[in-house]
């Protein structure tokens, strides 16, 4: 049912992973189903309601011995398996009522959705029931956005200039600067408010020149990084959470919307919850002043990964 959403749940005992299916019925979220799920599929799909409490709707089986409809809400349901409760007993939807269920409130990991994408995803995308709908985003299934803050770039015939100032490939965005006219562009893309974003590369500015110099510099949403030959900072709102050498690995991250988190090198170095209330633009570019010599400064983001999740 396309009107219905989900809650996650989870029994410690079983270690047994769920959804509650839930529909609005005279303006309350009711269960109308419980899913049995597999952990891989328990943690690439979010709960999409809160509410104080849940009670199964009246075309559900109430409890067998107390006629509760209360999720998780009596004794009983562990009484009624044999030898106990254990991770190898027959589904039963009876789970639905024992106090043992917990809801689940956790957002999916990033990194756990795209190893599921690259197992389970069909066409480059998933859509576990009603959760959000993941997948990989590149630079050719996505349209991403060129800018260029010049415009009028002098010729330079007397210098080997390269052709493409911003390669991009599958994986990797290549920066080449140019020999005489200065440079700030490159490419950006916008993602819902709700969106869930992730990505992770490699960070190599050691190939920018003292002359001219210039910067690689990285938004999304609230977080900005500068970094120039001899690393740079990230900022998150405005306030510098890491600093960083030249060559470094990086992971961004947007979940549950407006968690942003900065990993370096896979440590977590800071995190903050912003909302949104417009589009959220992810944007990468490099910069230089401008000069005339045979010198030209690069940057590299290489090894891209990027996962994009989507009501």
């Amino acid at each position: 049912m396309k009107d219905t959403k989900i809650v996650k749940a989870f029994c410690p005992r079983t270690k047994r992973h769920f959804a509650l299916e839930l529909l609005q019925v005279e303006g309350e979220w009711k269960v109308v189903d419980l899913l049995e799920l597999s952990e891989e599929e328990f943690k690439v799909i979010r709960s999409e309601v809160t509410q104080d409490r849940f009670y199964t709707n009246s075309t559900l089986q109430a409890c067998y011995d107390c006629g509760s409809r209360l999720v998780g809400g009596c004794d009983h349901a562990k009484g009624r398996a044999r030898g106990g409760c254990h991770s190898q007993m027959p589904y039963h939807f009876m789970c639905v009522y024992c106090k043992e269920l917990k809801l689940d409130y956790t957002s999916p990991n990033p990194n756990e959705v795209r190893e599921y994408l690259k197992k389970h995803g069909k066409d480059g995308k998933i859509k576990i029931m009603q959760g959000k709908e993941y997948k990989p985003v590149t630079f050719t299934n996505v349209t991403w956005k060129k800018f260029d803050n010049v415009g009028y770039h002098e010729p330079a015939p007397m210098y080997p200039e390269p052709k493409l100032h911003v390669e991009i490939s599958q994986k990797a965005i290549k920066f080449n600067g140019y020999n005489i006219s200065e440079m700030n562009e490159g490419v950006y893309y916008e993602i819902g408010m709700q969106d869930d974003f992730d990505i992770s590369c490699k960070v190599d500015t050691s190939t920018i020149r003292p002359h001219p110099g210039g910067h690689l510099y990285i938004e999304l949403g609230i977080i900005r990084a500068e970094i120039a030959l001899n690393g740079g900072q990230f900022k998150l709102d405005g306030a510098t959470v890491a600093s960083v050498g030249s060559r470094f690995k990086m992971r961004l991250s947007l979940t549950e919307g407006g968690k942003y988190r900065i990993y370096i090198d896979d440590k977590l170095m800071g995190e903050k919850f912003s909302p949104s209330k417009t589009n959220i633009t992810v944007r990468f570019g490099f910069t230089h002043g401008g000069h005339h010599c045979k010198e030209l400064s690069r940057a590299t983001l290489s090894d891209i990964e990027m996962v994009q999740g989507v009501e």
